[in-house]
């Protein structure tokens, strides 16, 4: 009997999961005038290439460890569902690039980025809520903040990052299993725009990206 109940308990699940529906939203074109994308004395940003293929390429002149800017199309109100998108820090030593969910403005989102100069180790991929006018990563050092991850230099990688309530999933290259799983996600911060996500990185190219929300 107990046996019955837990396989109509997993059809139940399957099926459901079958029938979730999806709101595609393709955001791979992007289109400066529909777009907000910073550009100032310090950072700059070209609508380019990277390794023969077309992509959005953010510049930062000046380092900072405190830099944090993003690229979106406002108007979205994701809450929960899919992100894809390629990412690529563009020089040797690497640097940070990632993405950024729920935005409401420049200062208030949550992001998860990657490290490819820390491929490898419990630092390579970070996810962390920007609330304040400064990017604090600092206070979002902790273990339970971070990720280990292989992430590739100077090269084109995918990420997909699964959101569904207070949980979130990152894969990185199309593995099988997630890189990370965090499952406090910022109540604050519940919907709002998707987008890319540059630090404190000399250059960064960024394409493909595509959110499915759940309906």
């Amino acid at each position: 009997m107990k046996k019955l109940i837990l396989m109509l308990a997993m059809f139940a699940v399957a099926k459901t999961q079958a029938q979730q529906k999806y709101q595609v939203h393709n955001l791979s074109v992007v289109n400066p005038k529909q777009w907000i994308i910073p550009q100032n004395d310090t950072l700059d940003y070209e609508l380019g290439a990277f390794d023969g293929q077309k992509a959005l390429i953010i510049k930062r002149k000046i380092q900072n460890y405190k830099s944090a800017s993003l690229a979106y199309k406002p108007g979205l109100n994701f809450k929960d569902g899919i992100i894809e998108m390629d990412v690529a820090c563009t020089i040797p030593k690497g640097g940070f690039v990632g993405l950024a969910f729920h935005i409401r403005d420049a200062h208030h989102y949550e992001t998860v980025y990657f490290r490819p100069g820390s491929s490898g180790t419990i630092n390579a991929i970070q996810y962390m809520p920007e609330k304040k006018a400064e990017f604090n990563w600092w206070d979002y050092e902790a273990t339970k903040y971070q990720a280990k991850a292989i992430i590739p230099q100077n090269k084109w990688f995918h990420i997909k990052v699964v959101v569904q309530g207070s949980k979130m999933e990152v894969y990185v290259d199309n593995a099988a299993k997630p890189a990370m799983v965090y499952t406090a996600l910022d109540a604050s911060l519940k919907s709002g725009a998707v987008g890319y996500w540059h630090g404190n990185c000399p250059q960064g190219a960024y394409k493909n990206l595509v959110v499915k929300s759940f309906n």
